[in-house]
């Protein structure tokens, strides 16, 4: 059986350090920086713009949600199947949102996919949450 909580544990960190390099590049043309913005991107408030800002900062915290839950997954008492899925589905939301948000700045249909990694979240979290309130 793989460890999960250290597999969730050691995805995360990958994960923050996707998130900060990808806020580095960002940094490059936002606030008059040495680059020019990329089509779309240019003022502020353009959806592309607010779209790849919101991947950013989903690229460091669904990684750091999914070390936390790493922290407590073997805990539960659960069956393992559960929890091996559950474990599955938090990197599936942890790289599907902030990719399918990038991915929609250049075809904005691939929004409407951030479904499928949402309800793989919802999976886990319910999984923890039962769990978890099963246990007291």
């Amino acid at each position: 059986m793989v460890n999960l909580g250290e597999m969730l544990i050691a995805f995360g960190w990958s994960g923050i350090v996707v998130g900060i390099m990808m806020g580095g590049l960002m940094g490059m043309y936002a606030f008059k920086g040495p680059f020019r913005a990329p089509k779309g991107h240019e003022n502020y408030t353009d959806l592309n713009r607010r779209m790849l800002r919101l991947a950013h900062i989903a690229f460091i915290m669904l990684p750091l949600i999914s070390m936390l839950y790493g922290m407590s997954i073997d805990d539960l008492q659960v069956p393992y199947i559960y929890k091996y899925y559950a474990a599955i589905c938090m990197v599936i939301l942890s790289v599907g949102i902030p990719v399918l948000l990038i991915a929609a700045c250049f075809y904005l249909p691939f929004k409407y996919i951030q479904v499928i990694p949402f309800s793989c979240g919802m999976f886990a979290l319910v999984v923890m949450a039962v769990g978890r309130v099963s246990a007291l």
